[in-house]
């Protein structure tokens, strides 16, 4: 299923983007990309990972199209900022003061922490980003 991004949503933000199978290989995430227009502040983000035996990493970048890092190199692909995710969890991270972005929302869920993993996940990834 695509990304699906909602506007207007509650007083606590103003977009809730919603994954029912988020994807790190390149080939797949042309939905994650440009998630969020413009600048933004994303205030909750939830990892739903209950279906995998491993566990998973959400990175996000602040940008509006790129293609994940293919190298442990740090570039152009490479995160701004990323969560995990253990096998048969389901992980929620709050952001009271907001995660400042300054040019867009882009995102992917690879098995692999460093920089340049695009592995993804044996059962469905659901991810949940709630922004302004």
């Amino acid at each position: 299923m695509a990304s699906v991004t909602t506007s207007a949503l509650t007083e606590l933000g103003g977009k809730y983007v919603l994954n029912r199978n988020a994807k790190g290989h390149d080939n797949d995430i042309a939905d994650q990309k440009n998630a969020l227009t413009g600048s933004g502040t994303i205030y909750l983000i939830e990892i739903d990972n209950e279906a995998n035996s491993s566990t998973v990493y959400l990175k996000i970048r602040d940008n509006t199209d790129f293609q994940p890092s293919v190298s442990t190199a740090n570039g152009a692909g490479t995160p701004d900022h990323s969560f995990i995710a253990p096998a048969f969890t389901k992980m929620c991270y709050s952001f009271p003061a907001g995660l400042a972005l300054s040019t867009g929302l882009s995102y992917w869920v690879t098995t692999g922490a460093a920089a340049g993993t695009s592995a993804n996940a044996t059962s469905a990834v659901i991810v949940k980003i709630l922004c302004a």
